[in-house]
């Protein structure tokens, strides 16, 4: 499994949809993308071809999601399923390397000049 880069209450936008909202990280599962069941019954490597199925998955929610539903999160502990499950929040997991670190301020637009790419290899295959 890759290493991942990231750690819990990163802000985090996705690089392959520029509509993507800006979220935040709040669980890094010790699971590799073949082994993680998304909504739907497949998996994040079935979902995400163009990554390698052993790139290590990162759980994100909405930024304004949590603001919204989970107002008292430390942005420190990770969040279980259950926990995202019983709150009525939506998430999703992420290879790790089609993420990429964002300023938190969500009010700002979603621009390249404001992106700050996180040093994590190149996971796009050839």
């Amino acid at each position: 499994m890759t290493s991942c880069p990231f750690e819990i209450g990163d802000t985090v936008i996705d690089r392959d949809d520029s509509l993507a909202p800006r979220s935040v990280v709040v669980s890094l599962p010790s699971k590799a993308a073949a082994d993680w069941l998304m909504y739907g019954g497949v998996t994040v490597a079935q979902a995400n071809p163009q990554y390698p199925a052993d790139a290590s998955i990162v759980v994100v929610v909405a930024v304004n999601d949590v603001d919204r539903y989970l107002p008292e999160w430390d942005a420190e502990t990770p969040l279980a399923r259950s926990t995202l499950n019983e709150a009525g929040i939506y998430y999703r997991a992420s290879p790790a390397c089609c993420l990429t670190t964002a300023e938190p301020d969500e009010n700002s637009p979603t621009d390249l000049d404001d992106i700050n790419t996180a040093e994590i290899e190149d996971c796009n295959r050839s």
